[in-house]
């Protein structure tokens, strides 16, 4: 199977370079939901106004998209993308297994102690979810299709190439880990551990298979469970 091969070995930015490129990624991320408040605050029958706004959310994801993967070209000769094969579709499903058993334990955790039945991450996404049928269906396909690419190239791809050298194992997928939970917005330790928990294997899955697209395939699948789930909930 032909892979993504950069050719040549790149010189790699200042770390100065590199901090302010993941800090300005990690915000742009960040951000971009807020064009869905916008959404919800237009009136229904401003259809040239929320279709723009919808065109501004889903080209505000894609332009981080190209732009992360600019910058990894930067800081990475490896090959960093495949179409996983068999092997790494098994691994993507163990690593899948294994986060649910540690979440489900954290997740009892935070309801037992902290009293949240969800995490406040999720609870934010329900209510949008709730809130309008636009947001409805742009939230549903940037929640499965979109964030977990933009999250791997940023956090598995980028942070990952940037900081640490390849040979390097457990280090960076524990930066790796702690930095994606921070952008989820927790609230709770308990809350903050399930989202580092994902976040440890996404890593793991990467740093494993040197291959995004098992960590991209990864977080898709957990995705996908977590969005039917949730609205499910709300219908």
């Amino acid at each position: 199977m032909q892979q993504l091969k950069l050719p040549t070995d790149p010189v790699k930015p200042s770390v100065f370079t590199r901090l302010l490129l993941f800090a300005t990624y990690f915000v742009a991320i960040e951000a971009v939901p807020v064009v869905l408040l916008w959404i919800r605050n237009a009136a229904s029958n401003q259809i040239l106004l929320r279709s723009a706004l919808a065109v501004l959310y889903i080209g505000g994801f894609l332009a981080i998209i190209f732009a992360l993967i600019h910058s990894l070209k930067h800081v990475t000769d490896q090959s960093y993308w495949h179409w996983p094969t068999i092997k790494e579709v098994q691994l993507i499903l163990m690593t899948f297994v294994a986060a649910i058993a540690v979440e489900m334990v954290f997740n009892l955790i935070n309801r037992s102690v902290f009293h949240q039945s969800q995490t406040a991450n999720n609870e934010a996404i329900k209510v949008l979810l709730s809130s309008d049928h636009w947001i409805f269906y742009l939230l549903m396909f940037s929640g499965v299709f979109l964030s977990p690419v933009a999250e791997e190239l940023l956090f598995r791809g980028y942070l990952m190439n940037a900081f640490f050298k390849p040979d390097r194992f457990w280090l960076p997928i524990i930066v790796s880990a702690i930095f994606f939970s921070l952008a989820h917005a927790s609230t709770t330790i308990a809350s903050y551990l399930i989202y580092m928990t994902l976040g440890f294997f996404l890593a793991y899955t990467y740093r494993r298979t040197k291959n995004l697209g098992a960590s991209i395939g990864l977080h898709m699948l957990n995705n996908l469970i977590a969005m039917i789930g949730m609205a499910a909930m709300i219908h």
